[in-house]
Formats: structure tokens, sequence, C-alpha cells
């Protein structure tokens, strides 16, 4: 009868053999880590760091003790603190580590003299059980890197890593008299400490402030005030990435009309025309902003851009100077195949124009009307002109310039993009809630669309930031379209006002389903700079090249990547500063109204 090995392994007792610093546990690998030190001072749920470390099984014990026997030990440990610091052979910072320790200790004495505080002795043995060689000695590593980060230590016990199993084990009987991992490992723990450190006590986060995202992985509420600055969350950045089809469309309207709750203002750069409703149910403004009968933005019309305060008068440039960078690279972006030397023969030409409209590098332009403004019409006249004269003076090679200039330019001034760009500027911004929608250009070629999406991004960057006693959301969806490998200031431009927004009381989102997009090594400098500078991040479902390269860029866990290989709809990895979260979005039923029918159903 052949051997069925699924019954043997059964009914067959499993192999464990005890080695110095692991063990074999079965088909896995185990090492014992014992709790050596605690920090000092404690929030509520600071064991949480401890207890879910991905791969790992932890056992804690606690003995309350008897007020006499907590005052007898601890009076002991002041002792030899007292006497270890007063023979003086530690360095200054171990002296005033130990004048801390004891200070701490005299501290936890009075309350247990004065105020009946509980005590009692604690254990703790975290253990890393997992197969793979390669995981096992990752996640010992993160063990210690996780006790670190609240102050605490875990030692390998190397030669008791059968007692270390043993502790941890569920059939372990208590003996601490006895136990040599007790006597190894027990430090007195306030009993309102060890409470408080469960991750059920402070599961979660909760800034008291802001509004209700959802669940953490252990039913915790989620509520977050995207305003909130200090220690990593330094800006109100958001990015918003994830597959088609997992939640990111419903995330972003249920944030948009959360934000709209708070009386904050919000302007929708909607590529693919998802927010129109939502807009218009909350009393706000939609635009076709996608020519023909449509509004349009004159190019040439001066977007006076904010002004950095930290920069003295001198060292800024003046509102001309500061278009004509933007011009630049929006002619870029239009124009795929000019050359540098057309390029500068343009801007000459512009300038030229720019004067003949009474507009300097000095002028005031505050007072001016959109239209008074030269549109490119007048580029492409004036460049006819100066090609005739050209050619009228016998020089061939400038008549050839100017000529082939004005061949380039004609499409943008009499041409088929005329309807977008040959006009004066219809375009103007009147409420709270705005969506800019460009939907109408899905058909036209890559480099309208893209020049088009950076000129309304600079203009809505120069409406929102008018004033910083207002808070404004700024949202570009589909962001993906302002990647140019041809043309990467496009991307750095976006970067530079996503660390500017803070001073101006603005958060730009960031949305895209195509992150790798991003962080090809062609754009990757510039591209995966913007994907890092948000404090606040919805990582929502995705596989495949996506998650290996998101995985690369925010350095995820193995508990992390599953989050997001699962691709559960509604289900995100929310990064809030340094802190992370296995996030359950929850969206009311009444919100759903608001949202239309185009994404976020």
């Amino acid at each position: 009868m052949p051997e069925n090995k699924t019954i043997a392994n059964i009914i067959a007792p499993m192999k464990i053999q005890f080695l110095r610093n692991y063990a074999i546990i079965g088909d896995n690998l185990s090492r014992c880590f014992g709790l050596t030190r605690y920090p000092q001072h404690t929030e509520h749920g600071w064991l949480r760091k401890l207890t879910n470390i991905h791969g790992t099984v932890a056992t804690i014990h606690y003995s309350p003790l008897e007020k006499g026997e907590a005052i007898k030990i601890m009076s002991a440990n002041i002792k030899n603190h007292r006497s270890v610091y007063g023979q003086g052979r530690q360095n200054p910072a171990s002296e005033i580590q130990s004048d801390q320790t004891v200070e701490n200790a005299e501290e936890a004495l009075k309350r247990i003299i004065k105020r009946e505080e509980k005590v009692g002795s604690m254990s703790m043995v975290i253990m890393p059980l997992v197969e793979s060689d390669a995981e096992f000695k990752k996640i010992s590593e993160n063990v210690k890197t996780q006790a670190k980060q609240i102050s605490a230590m875990a030692r390998n016990m190397s030669p008791l890593q059968k007692e270390g199993t043993q502790f941890v084990w569920p059939t372990y009987v208590t003996n601490t008299d006895k136990n040599i991992v007790h006597r190894q490992t027990a430090r007195l723990m306030p009993l309102e400490a060890f409470f408080g450190g469960f991750p059920f006590a402070a599961s979660g986060l909760n800034d008291k402030a802001g509004y209700y995202l959802g669940n953490d992985s252990l039913g915790g509420p989620v509520t977050v005030d995207f305003w909130k600055r200090g220690e990593s969350r330094t800006n109100s950045n958001r990015l918003f990435c994830g597959e088609s089809g997992q939640g990111k469309s419903a995330d972003m309207k249920n944030c948009i009309l959360m934000e709209y709750m708070l009386g904050n203002k919000i302007f929708i750069l909607d590529p693919q025309g998802e927010y129109k409703e939502l807009a218009l149910n909350l009393d706000g403004e939609w635009i076709n902003a996608s020519g023909a009968n449509g509004k349009v933005l004159n190019p040439l019309e001066v977007l006076r851009l904010p002004k950095d305060e930290n920069e003295g008068d001198e060292d800024q440039l003046t509102d001309l100077q500061e278009h004509m960078k933007v011009l630049e690279v929006f002619l870029k972006l239009y124009l795929e195949d000019i050359t540098f030397v057309q390029l500068s023969l343009l801007k000459e030409a512009i300038e030229e124009v720019y004067r003949s409209f009474g507009i300097t590098w000095d002028s005031d332009l505050s007072k001016l009307k959109s239209t008074d403004y030269p549109v490119f019409k007048d580029i492409y006249d004036y460049l006819l002109n100066k090609a005739e004269a050209s050619r009228k003076n016998g020089d061939e090679k400038r008549f050839d310039d100017y000529r082939d200039l004005s061949l380039i330019l004609r499409d943008i001034s009499i041409g088929s993009d005329s309807f977008l760009w040959g006009r004066h500027s219809t375009l103007k911004i009147n409420a709270d809630v705005v969506s800019i929608d460009t939907s109408g250009l899905n058909s036209s070629p890559d480099n309208v669309k893209s020049a088009q999406y950076f000129l309304l991004q600079k203009y809505i960057w120069q409406r929102a930031t008018r004033s910083n006693k207002e808070r404004c959301n700024i949202i570009y969806d589909e962001a993906h379209m302002i990647i140019n490998k041809r043309v990467p200031q496009a991307m750095v431009t976006l970067s530079e006002d996503m660390r500017l927004a803070r001073k101006f009381e603005a958060s730009i989102w960031v949305a895209s389903h195509q992150v790798n997009d991003f962080i090809d090594p062609e754009i990757k400098l510039h591209g995966a700079v913007i994907l890092d500078i948000p404090t606040y991040k919805f990582l929502h479902g995705m596989d495949g090249n996506g998650l290996r390269d998101v995985s690369m860029l925010f350095n995820l866990k193995s508990s992390e990547r599953e989050v997001l290989e699962k691709k559960v709809r509604g289900r995100a990895l929310f990064f809030c500063g340094n802190e992370r979260y296995d996030l359950r979005i929850k969206i009311d039923d009444y919100k759903f109204k608001y949202f239309g029918e185009a994404g976020g159903r």
C-alpha cells in the first residue's frame, strides 16, 4: 500500500529542532525575541506596533504585584541606578539617561504610595514564524526595528529558544518563580499602561477634527483632519492611485463632499467628465474647457502667479517674466517638433507683440482686461510681416525662418486648434466648487491634451492661491496626462506647486491609475517626487508592474502588498504621514446621490 503523506502529516508528531539562535518547527523557521526594555512614557495603543508585526506570534504575561512587593522592587531598582550613576563610570549621555530613569522611577513610586496605583510584572516574547529564509531574516529585523520605534528593546533569546517557544505556546503554564524567561524579561509595568497598550484601546486614528473615512483592519474608526500639521504631517496634499474599478473615484468624491461640508473651496481638473454632476449637485459650476462653444483660455494672457514671501522683491520675477516661463513649457508641449532656434525666435516675436500692446517686463498688469492681451493671430500676423520684410530686404535665411515659424503657428492662430487657444479668454471661476471639464478633447492628439491640461493646471493654481486666508482643494484627475519625456518642466512645475501649497492653505490632489508612468526610468527623477510629496496617500488595489513599482517606491511590507494585491473594492492602504493603515472605506448611502453616474458609483 502506498504511503499517504497527507494522513501521515496529520497523525505524525511535528518535527521540532531547537538551535542556539533559532528553531525549526515543522517547515517553519522561528526565533524568540524577549522584550528587555519598555518605553519610559507610553501612549494609548503603544503595544500595537509589537503585536501586529506581520509573520509573528506575540505573547504577553502580566502578573499583578502586591503594593509592598512593588515598592520593594522599585526601591531596589532606584538604589541600583543611583549606585551605578554615583560611581561615575558612564559617559555623559548615559549619565543623563540614567538620571532620567531614576526620576521616572521615583515618580512611579510616588504614584504607588500616594495614589495606590496598581503595578505588575510584565513579560513579552515575540516569535517570527515563516517558511522562507529571506522572509525570516526580514521579519526578525523588523521586530527589532518596531521595538526601537517605541523606545523599547527586543533581544534574541539566543540560548533559550526552547524556553521562549514554550512561553509562546498556548499550552504553557505560568510559573514565574522558576521560569527563566520570566526572570530575564519581567519588568515592572503600571496596570494602567498595560491595559492602555492593547491595540483595541487605541485602534484606528482620531484627530478629533476632520471627517470619518472608514475603519482600519482591527475595526477602529479612522477620522482624519487633513489640514493638521505636525511631526510627519507636513502638508495637506493627497495621492490617489489604483486600477480602474477599485473605488478610487468614489473615495475621491467622498473626500470632495466632506471638504465641501467643511466650507472649503474645490477646483477640479476633470479630463474624463466624471465630476460634472457632483459639482452641480453641490451648487457649484461646471465649465466646458474643450473649446468650441465652451470656455477658452488665451495662453498669451498673463497668469499672475503667487509670489514666495520668503524671497525679497529684488529676487522675484515680474508677472510677465514668470508667465514667459509658463508659456515656454506650453509651447514645448504643443509644438512637439519645434527646434531650440525656432523657439528662441518665437519668444522674441512674442515679446515684440507684447510691447506693441503696451505690455513690458515692468508693466502693472493688475488693471488689464482679457481683451487687452494679444492672441496668437497677432503673433502669426507679426511673423508674416517679418517674413515679407526679410524677403524684400533680400535676407533669404531670415525669410525662411519666419515663414517656417508662421506655418508652425498657423493651426493655433487661424487653423484647426484656434477654437481652443486662438481667442481672448472667456473662462472664469465664479463658484466655490468648480469642475473644469476637458473630456471633449479625448479624441484630440496627445500634444493638444497635454498642453491644455498644463495650461488649465496653472490657471487653477493661480485662482486657488489668490489668498492664504481660505482653504482650497486643487484636484488633478488623470494626472499622468502631464507626463512628457521631452518636456519634464511640466512635472517640475507641478512638484514645485505641491511644495508651495501649504503656504497658501492649499491642498493638491494627484490622481492616476497609471502610477508606473511616473517612475519610468526616463522621468523618474521628476515623476517620483510628485508621488512622494503628498502626506496622505490612498493606494487602491493593483497588481503586476503597478504593484511592483509602488512596492519599490514606498518600500511596502509583504502584508501591505497583500492588501493591494487582493484588489478588494473599497479597501485601500492609507498613508497618514509615517503611519500606514489597512483602510476599509465607508461611504454613507445618502452621499451617492450627489456623486452622479459617471464613476464612483
